[in-house]
């Protein structure tokens, strides 16, 4: 190689050097600032990083007293629990730093240091200590009981450091750790329900004005997480006297956001210039099978009914808006929802695993020797609702020959049925808690009366981990199991709804825990 290709040389690979370095800095800064990537249409001078949100029937801003649902809402920037829930129900610690298990009924919180509350003063277990002994000692009417509910004590390690103790075993307890922490030094010795100060937490967002019809909140300047850079600055509470006024401010234009729980929203707001994010509810109606029951003890015999109840047409003809079919309790969102369980309508199919059962269709039943496939259906009388469901499925097995008995029964009777197992087929629904916790469904005593060792084998093994890998591992070959033995059928559960203006820009997500996720990437424009 000459002298003057030599020269050519170094400076190519100096020039391709030089642009590589380039590209690799243009990519690290876009990578760094990404949170603060803008939609295209908007430009420099039309963001506005002024949120407005709105609140109806204001009772207390008090995230522990409050049983407004708006305040419970908007308390998730304000105040913050020891772990946090993700868009998919995901635990994340927030507060606590780490949670390990003794023992199945001891767990050790270590909380997170460097926060501090919004007034400055340091966050410590004592904070955490002290709203525990609010929610469980002082009688008070919380929405928070319940997670507290199996809490035996809990005591203070030292100023990082809580030890909470359970009267018996709660698989995925830690996801019972999502009540806001309230900041013992500024509210020891305070009327909780009469207290006019304005508490503080140690959210992203604190209220610097609370008036009869505004609650303003400005950016949280000693915020601990610095990883999240935000795009809103501040937000503007409306609070109205009636959720009529809150729609109409939303269709003035006055509020950027809202949730609401009727299908029919476009009636009163119209149906231009917002968009729509229908979400899954954590009401949840599904029918339990009385696995020792005569007939339904044979696993062909209840996927066969389950191939023949066609859960859409039900949610069409009986609910309509407002509700989508359900297969799972857990296909609200869950992170450990890992395969979809739909059961398409096939009767041929459900014709064939009777066939195989010993049971013959005639001209209007089913029979095996001297038996007769029949079965009866127990619905609460009171529960208008339930009683279209039911009626029905009944039509939908008749229909398939498939004779049923249904059982109205009297809320009290109905109760009774259920706790002794007196029934074959039963019409139910259960407020799901945010953990995958399935022991309702599948751990000893539960209402199916449903046994099986290898699935038992499975909810000991999944109680007791944290390893999302095993987790995942268990729950798929528990769903296997689930769609073949069909202990349960799923049939419906409600949907929210969020609304918000085309002129909010971000990625916006909302599920039962919390509309507000991503709030940090919102912005006008």
């Amino acid at each position: 190689m000459n002298g003057n290709n030599v020269i050519k040389y170094i400076f190519s690979v100096v020039v391709i050097i030089l642009i590589l370095g380039t590209m690799y800095f243009i990519v690290k800064n876009r990578s760094k600032n990404e949170d603060y990537t803008l939609d295209q249409t908007s430009t420099v001078n039309n963001i506005q990083t002024e949120l407005r949100f709105a609140i109806a029937e204001f009772d207390t801003i008090n995230p522990i007293l409050s049983n407004n649902r708006n305040v419970q809402e908007i308390s998730k920037v304000i105040y913050e629990p020891l772990v946090n829930l993700n868009e998919n129900y995901k635990m994340e610690y927030c507060l606590a730093e780490e949670i390990g298990k003794t023992d199945e009924l001891t767990y050790v919180v270590k909380l997170r240091k460097g926060v501090l509350w919004q007034d400055k003063s340091n966050f410590t277990a004592d904070d955490v200590w002290f709203t525990m002994d609010f929610i469980t000692r002082s009688g008070i009417n919380t929405i928070y009981a319940d997670n507290l509910r199996s809490v035996s004590d809990f005591e203070v390690v030292d100023s990082n450091t809580i030890k909470i103790y359970l009267s018996e075993p709660v698989p995925f307890f830690e996801y019972n750790l999502t009540f806001p922490i309230m900041c013992k030094q500024y509210f020891e010795g305070e009327d909780f329900a009469n207290s006019e100060k304005i508490p503080i937490g140690t959210g992203p967002f604190k209220i610097i004005e609370l008036s009869s019809n505004v609650m303003k909140l400005d950016r949280n300047a000693v915020y601990w997480d610095s990883n999240k850079q935000f795009m809103p600055t501040e937000i503007n509470v409306n609070l109205y006297e009636t959720i009529g006024e809150v729609y109409s401010a939303f269709k003035n234009g006055e509020i950027d956001i809202l949730s609401v729980k009727i299908s029919n929203i476009e009636d009163f707001i119209g149906s231009l210039g917002y968009n729509k994010i229908e979400y899954k509810t954590r009401e949840y109606d599904f029918l339990s099978l009385n696995t020792t029951s005569g007939i339904l003890s044979d696993p062909a015999v209840r996927k066969a009914i389950s191939l023949v109840i066609d859960k859409n047409n039900i949610v069409a003809s009986c609910l309509g808006n407002g509700y989508v079919s359900s297969n799972f309790s857990l296909d609200m969102g869950c992170w450990l929802y890992t395969k979809d369980l739909n059961v398409e309508i096939d009767t041929e199919q459900a014709a064939q695993l009777l066939d195989s059962s010993g049971w013959h269709r005639t001209a209007n039943a089913w029979v095996n020797g001297r038996d007769r496939l029949e079965l009866s259906l127990s619905v609460n009388s009171n529960n208008e609702q339930r009683v279209r469901v039911a009626e029905n499925i009944k039509e939908q097995l008749e229909n398939f020959g498939i004779p049923v008995d249904i059982r109205y029964l009297s809320a009290e009777s109905y109760t009774d049925a259920i706790n002794s197992r007196n029934y074959d087929i039963v019409l139910t629904g259960l407020r799901l808690g945010y953990s995958p916790n399935l022991t309702t469904f599948f751990g000893d005593g539960n209402i199916a009366n449903y046994y099986n060792s290898e699935v038992s084998e499975i909810m000991q093994i999944v109680s007791n981990t944290n390893d999302e890998n095993v987790l995942y591992e268990n729950y798929n070959r528990l769903f296997d199991i689930y769609l073949e033995e069909v202990p349960y059928i799923g049939l419906y559960r409600d949907t929210d709804l969020i609304v918000y203006h085309q002129s909010l820009v971000g990625n916006i997500k909302a599920n039962a825990f919390n509309i507000y996720h991503n709030i940090d990437k919102w912005y006008r424009q």
